[in-house]
């Protein structure tokens, strides 16, 4: 695995939005510390890291979308800089994901809650039966393709059963869900969705994250959040990333990519997409693979850490 991982962490996987410091600050009350002064301490101190550390997470998402998504980024974390994942728990590779981590019980693996179904021909729909959440899908049975129509929709006590039963299914097939997040930012559509969603991750004891998909990201928890812009596709990708490797500030830092081949199964799925389609994603995965952005990494004294590592340190509690 990655060379760069702190011997404090036994791994390097992760992506988060961190819901708040309390779990910690019960740990630190419960050991003596003072609360105050860990509440000065910076996100790199209470993680174990000295105070100007350049801590980043770089995470792809959408495994279980299919054999190709899994294939490419199961050897993006294993021979790359890929540091952890979140699975679709609606969609049909799920098992192959199963499968993996109990074969590699090290990987750093969360939920991607799934409540659209964006492309033009493959589908899915919710776990806990159209009949129990209608609001979310279509008279197809499946998900909407889009957040606006899906959040207007919407109800707030189906999108809590249909989330809940991702989460549940998936710690049943023994997955060590290491957080949430949520697939095209469903889980901060509205403000009652959002706090759905920190509701749900306090629950079960999980880091969230939070992000768009313009390149921008929701910073509450982090220091930067990065992914690439529409624009830079496709000949500027891996310049952003570099750039971003760059001019990594110190805090806690998030890269999302999306890694998959662009073989014939992906383009089939993304058909009719360019953006985060196959193409995309074969670029995600060509700069994860690359010697030179762990090279980089490297040169700007970075280090990797993981989800699975934030949740054992902030959040007293596993799910």
């Amino acid at each position: 695995m990655l060379p760069l991982r702190s011997p404090l962490f036994s791994r390097v996987a992760a992506a988060v939005l961190l819901v708040g410091w309390f779990p910690l600050m019960v740990r630190a009350h419960e050991h003596g510390h003072d609360e105050e002064a860990v509440a000065a301490m910076t996100i790199q101190e209470r993680l174990g890291y000295p105070a100007d550390a350049k801590l980043l997470v770089i995470h792809g998402d959408d495994i279980g979308l299919s054999h190709s998504q899994n294939m490419a980024t199961f050897r993006a974390m294993e021979d790359g800089v890929v540091t952890s994942t979140s699975v679709m728990m609606t969609t049909p590779w799920v098992a192959e994901v199963v499968n993996y981590q109990h074969a590699h019980p090290e990987a750093d693996i969360g939920v991607h809650l799934t409540l659209t179904a964006e492309w033009e021909t493959f589908k899915w729909g919710p776990l806990a039966g159209k009949d129990e959440v209608p609001s979310l899908v279509t008279p197809a049975g499946v998900f909407h393709d889009n957040v606006p129509d899906y959040a207007a929709a919407a109800k707030i006590d189906e999108v809590e059963r249909e989330v809940r039963a991702q989460i549940d299914h998936a710690l049943a097939q023994g997955i060590d869900v290491t957080h949430l997040d949520g697939h095209m930012g469903v889980m901060s559509a509205t403000p009652e969705l959002l706090q759905l969603y920190r509701q749900i991750g306090a629950e079960y004891g999980l880091p969230l994250r939070l992000h768009s998909h313009t390149g921008e990201g929701y910073a509450e928890g982090y220091t930067s959040i990065h992914g690439a812009p529409p624009a830079t596709y496709p000949d500027g990708m891996t310049a952003h990333y570099n750039r971003v490797l760059r001019e990594l500030e110190p805090g806690l830092n998030l890269i999302v990519l999306h890694v998959a081949y662009d073989d014939e199964e992906m383009r089939a799925i993304t058909v009719n997409k360019e953006l985060w389609g196959a193409a995309w994603r074969q670029i995600d995965f060509d700069w994860a693979t690359d010697p030179e952005t762990r090279r980089i990494i490297e040169e700007e004294g970075i280090i990797l850490i993981d989800s699975r590592a934030i949740r054992d340190a902030l959040f007293p509690q596993k799910p």
